[in-house]
């Protein structure tokens, strides 16, 4: 499979999910998914595995489901997760050495579609278990991330029924009033959509690379993925509602956006997941499985003022 084929396959199968569900808070929804190798999956692999029809949410390769006392039924169809292989290879003009970056996918199946044997069924018993403890471990309520996320940007609470956004040249975060919205999920769901903003900022991950994307172009379309993203994994986190407030031509816009670029989806669920981790203070404390090493896109408009929904 090429790396056009790969890109091509992941982002309908995430176009699929996100029609399906009517919301970006949906594909967060899963618990992380966990490998039998007892690695969890993250960014674009747990979207990936986001919306599959299965309670357990133990994969493994064929190779380590037959190495833990299991056989995949006849007939089961394989999910597809990537990673990035990262090799130096040298300029010969220069001599330099540079990093290249080389996609690579594999199957995988949930341990619903194999039979295990008595040590098997223990083995995944026991990741589940993990699983459920993580859970646990990452639900907060939506005023404790705000109140968690240490080097935070000003937020202003608007008593005008304006547009919300952040200002990176202030590092100021402006959002409605909460009596504004009709509820109050709404109203954190936008505060985490500019809070996911605010972490690109240089003095925290660098996202904009020293540059803000000018709205209406393609580099702006890009991080507002990111910020969408990173609102539906905080809104999971806390426990908010899915926005069933989605329209069908909202949910449309996005997908067409999707097929006509397909490697966003890799690019920002990285990113996402790493500004929503910053926010909750992990830091870098768990390291993507597959994807943290996805090559940056640079950003080359000038500074645009503030960033809107």
């Amino acid at each position: 499979m090429t790396n056009s084929e790969i890109y091509a396959t992941i982002t309908e199968n995430i176009i699929a999910n996100l029609e399906s569900s009517g919301s970006w808070v949906k594909l967060w929804q899963i618990p992380s998914p966990v490998s039998l190798n007892g690695r969890f999956y993250h960014g674009i692999n747990r979207l990936i595995l986001s919306s599959q029809k299965y309670t357990s949410n133990v994969y493994g390769t064929f190779g380590q489901i037959r190495s833990n006392g299991g056989v995949v039924r006849k007939g089961e169809k394989a999910s597809v997760v990537v990673f990035w292989k990262v090799t130096q290879e040298k300029d010969q003009s220069t001599g330099e050495s540079k990093k290249k970056f080389l996609l690579r996918h594999y199957n995988v199946f949930n341990t619903e579609q194999a039979d295990f044997d008595e040590q098997g069924r223990q083995k995944v018993a026991q990741l589940q278990s993990q699983v459920c403890e993580k859970v646990n471990t990452e639900i907060t309520q939506a005023e404790a991330i705000i109140y968690g996320y240490e080097d935070k940007p000003d937020i202003i609470y608007s008593e005008q029924d304006d547009k919300a956004f952040y200002s990176p040249s202030r590092d100021l975060v402006s959002v409605p009033d909460r009596k504004y919205f009709t509820c109050s999920d709404a109203f954190y769901r936008t505060l985490f959509h500019e809070l996911g903003h605010s972490v690109g900022h240089s003095k925290r991950l660098n996202r904009f690379e020293n540059t803000v994307p000018t709205f209406g172009s393609m580099d702006y379309s890009r991080e507002e993925l990111v910020a969408e993203l990173v609102s539906a994994y905080l809104s999971t986190v806390a426990g908010l509602e899915a926005n069933y407030e989605n329209s069908t031509a909202y949910i449309k816009n996005w997908s067409d956006v999707l097929r006509g670029n397909t490697r966003w989806i890799l690019w920002a669920s990285v990113r996402a997941e790493k500004a929503a981790d910053y926010i909750l203070g992990k830091h870098e404390t768990e390291k993507s499985d597959s994807e943290s090493e996805f090559p940056a896109i640079i950003i080359p408009e000038p500074v645009s003022e503030d960033l809107p929904v």
